[in-house]
């Protein structure tokens, strides 16, 4: 039985010290990604950032330019950062991952409040987005990611804040399969529509703009990634309180 002394249950002045460090990041680094995608809506879309976006063939092929290579590069390079921050901030194995979730959760939710401040979009949580380019097209309702990022923040938070009380984490293998296996259908979801979005050239013709979203498939993995994650925590975390 793990123990926990009540006198010293606390967010350690360190630990909220580091938080703090990965918020300010992940906040100013949300702006800095926010105007990007508006210079790139400048340049690739015409300031607009509504469906169907621009995408080329050519007997066949995808036809993919020096920018948009670019832009591919940079899309990978703002995970190997947020990944970054969080291997830099943690002091274990645990706690990367969660200030990893932290710094990821708080960019992309910070990332839609400052698009909000510079151009006014997205107008509704219910707003189409083109979220990510790879492998292939991210798209969903601002208020998809948004939960994501949410859940990951307060998810992060609860497993550092009981690890620096001195808590250890019976976490299980098939318990990360399970949770990584409800964010591959999530993605899954985003990805459902992809064939429409990039306007394939087949025998369908495709409007490119968003159908419905995939909300049967969204919503069970969600839901039940929570709840899983809550339900193994409160077993995880046994604590038995004693008073000096």
């Amino acid at each position: 039985m793990i123990t926990i002394d009540t006198k010293n249950k606390q967010f350690h002045g360190v630990a909220l010290r580091r938080w703090i460090w990965v918020v300010a990041f992940s906040i100013a680094f949300a702006c800095v990604e926010s105007a990007v995608v508006v210079y790139l809506r400048e340049i690739y879309f015409d300031g607009s950032f509504y469906f169907p976006i621009v995408v080329q063939w050519e007997d066949g092929k995808r036809v993919v330019d020096t920018l948009m290579r670019i832009e591919l590069g940079r899309e990978i390079a703002t995970i190997i950062m947020l990944v970054t921050v969080g291997c830099i901030i943690g002091k274990n194995a645990i706690q990367k991952f969660c200030f990893f979730m932290i710094a990821f959760g708080i960019w992309d939710i910070f990332y839609y409040f400052w698009l909000w401040i510079m151009v006014g979009w997205p107008e509704s949580l219910m707003t189409w987005d083109l979220l990510f380019f790879i492998p292939l097209p991210w798209v969903g309702p601002v208020i998809t990611p948004l939960l994501i990022a949410i859940t990951m923040v307060v998810a992060g938070f609860l497993i550092i804040y009981y690890d620096e009380n001195g808590c250890v984490f019976h976490w299980r293998w098939y318990d990360w399969v399970i949770e990584l296996g409800c964010g591959f259908l999530m993605i899954v979801a985003f990805c459902w529509d992809w064939k429409n979005i990039m306007r394939v050239p087949d025998d369908v013709l495709y409007s490119g703009i968003p159908n419905p979203f995939a909300w049967w498939l969204y919503l069970p993995a969600y839901i039940f990634s929570v709840v899983y994650f809550i339900v193994r925590l409160k077993q995880t975390v046994s604590v038995e309180i004693y008073l000096k």
